[in-house]
């Protein structure tokens, strides 16, 4: 994966989020976001969650090693979760100094630092993570990326809530 520079990291986020805006389906929103999370953040790895009642579920991630993908946790055990329920970044440059998870989950994987994004208005439905092998502070130029990249995804949801709801009220008629 080439490392960009800052200009082709907003370059590509724009990109991206212009193509959400024409997206028609919540799996359109996530795979444009998914195809370029990764590289704007410059992480080595990313998921993208979405919150099912009480639990997360991993809709796609893209990492070098496998995560989570496929699987749901209770969403006060996770911080992709936390990030939904607090309604704030969760900006993490040290896992081992997070309260209140299951620390093993994490130490399992190669994660040692991550940001985790809440998507969507109150409360946020979806939350997209990016995480670092190293422990490290996150870079401000990634931290401002992926949040953009998160209101970017909200803002496309909606619209495809929007679209979903007149396309069937159209039917009703």
């Amino acid at each position: 994966m080439a490392d960009l520079d800052i200009t082709a990291r907003w370059t590509l986020l724009a990109e991206t989020v212009r193509q959400m805006a024409q997206a028609r389906s919540a799996a359109d929103v996530v795979t444009l976001a998914h195809a370029t999370a990764r590289r704007i953040a410059r992480a080595d790895g990313i998921t993208i969650v979405k919150r099912i009642g009480e639990e997360t579920d991993y809709l796609a991630e893209d990492t070098d090693e496998p995560l989570w993908t496929g699987l749901q946790f209770p969403i006060d055990k996770c911080l992709a979760g936390r990030a939904m329920t607090e309604e704030r970044t969760i900006n993490v440059p040290d896992i081992t100094h997070v309260e209140n998870i299951p620390l093993n989950v994490y130490l399992a994987t190669f994660i040692r630092s991550l940001v985790a994004v809440p998507i969507g208005d109150h409360p946020p439905s979806y939350a997209i993570c990016a995480y670092w092998k190293e422990t490290r502070p996150i870079d401000p130029d990634a931290l401002v990326l992926f949040e953009a990249l998160a209101r970017g995804m909200g803002a496309a949801f909606a619209l495809v809530e929007i679209l979903d709801l007149a396309a069937r009220n159209s039917t009703k008629a």
